[in-house]
């Protein structure tokens, strides 16, 4: 079973029924706290030797990862951080270590405090396998809208925050920063069909959004922005490919009617929204190549083997 199959199907279970008005599917979950109050719930759980090495970096980078990949996902439901649950799983046996915990804490604070986000909570167990952080945030819309995965029509245009590839192999999925200035621009001046950050990389984050849509992309290969960090003397084709699979990318991922095309492309300096491609009828993803040759994406990207 995938993690696509497993979410579908937990998704299919248990759906979102008030105060929860949206629940599994998104980057978010959405809670009604009173008739006039909304606040968005996001929370992954990062582990050493899948989502960083400890052997190999700080623990303060690995703090601030574990926070900075929620509030990526606040930035894709335009909301603001409000307050931060840090959950560990220790190895047994590490005895608590002092210097250890001071430097992910280190780095969580600093991240934390960038954003104006409380450290509020969280819990601490030991047990016989790797060091594991999960974090939870709670967050407030920045504007009245909060778009989904699930509002592309066809028409809109797909467009991207940021270049992409090569994140893993340079270690920027340890030091990038979240899109919230992205996102508070976007909640004050655009309307969007539909929102999500790429994390799986665009050719598995892509799909995802067009099933939730029930919709259909053509993806402009010539058109994807692909970042530095993808080395310049690889071939074209494997420069695209890791543009389209390596992931960890952290950009936004949005589609937007017509009318709002030229106003993403006239965004204030330091703001970068790159057309990558267009939703129609139908399903499933579709390349077109440099000679225009419409091709069916390729499944890559990453998912979790369950």
């Amino acid at each position: 079973m995938t993690e696509n199959d497993f979410l579908l199907s937990l998704e299919r279970r248990f759906p979102a029924r008030r105060p929860v008005l949206v629940g599994i599917g998104d980057d978010g979950a959405v809670v009604e706290a009173d008739s006039s109050r909304k606040v968005v719930v996001v929370t992954d759980m990062l582990l050493d030797g899948t989502h960083f090495r400890l052997s190999e970096i700080s623990p303060a980078l690995a703090g601030r990862k574990a926070l900075a990949v929620n509030l990526s996902d606040l930035a894709a439901m335009l909301a603001r951080p409000t307050a931060a649950f840090i959950s560990l799983a220790l190895p047994r046996g590490s005895g608590g270590d002092q210097g250890f915990s001071d430097q992910l804490y280190q780095g969580l604070q600093q991240l934390a405090d960038q954003y104006q986000c409380v450290i509020a909570g969280g819990d601490t167990n030991s047990w016989d396998g790797p060091f594991a952080i999960n974090v939870t945030l709670t967050g407030s819309p920045l504007g009245k809208q909060i778009p989904l995965r699930s509002g592309a029509a066809p028409g809109d245009s797909l467009f991207v925050t940021g270049p992409l590839g090569g994140s893993l192999q340079h270690q920027r999925h340890l030091t990038f920063s979240p899109r919230l200035d992205a996102a508070q621009w976007l909640a004050d001046n655009v309307s969007l069909s539909a929102l999500m950050d790429i994390s799986d990389g665009l050719a598995t984050d892509l799909p995802r959004m067009m099933l939730a849509s029930h919709t259909a992309a053509i993806l402009e290969a010539a058109q994807i922005p692909i970042h530095p960090d993808v080395p310049l003397q690889l071939p074209d084709e494997q420069r695209l490919q890791a543009a389209l699979n390596d992931g960890e990318d952290f950009e936004l991922l949005l589609a937007v009617p017509a009318t709002a095309v030229a106003l993403l492309q006239s965004a204030p300096q330091g703001l970068h929204f790159h057309p990558v491609g267009s939703v129609h009828t139908g399903s499933g993803v579709q390349l077109k190549l440099p000679h225009g040759q419409l091709v069916d994406l390729p499944a890559g990207g990453w998912q979790h083997r369950l």
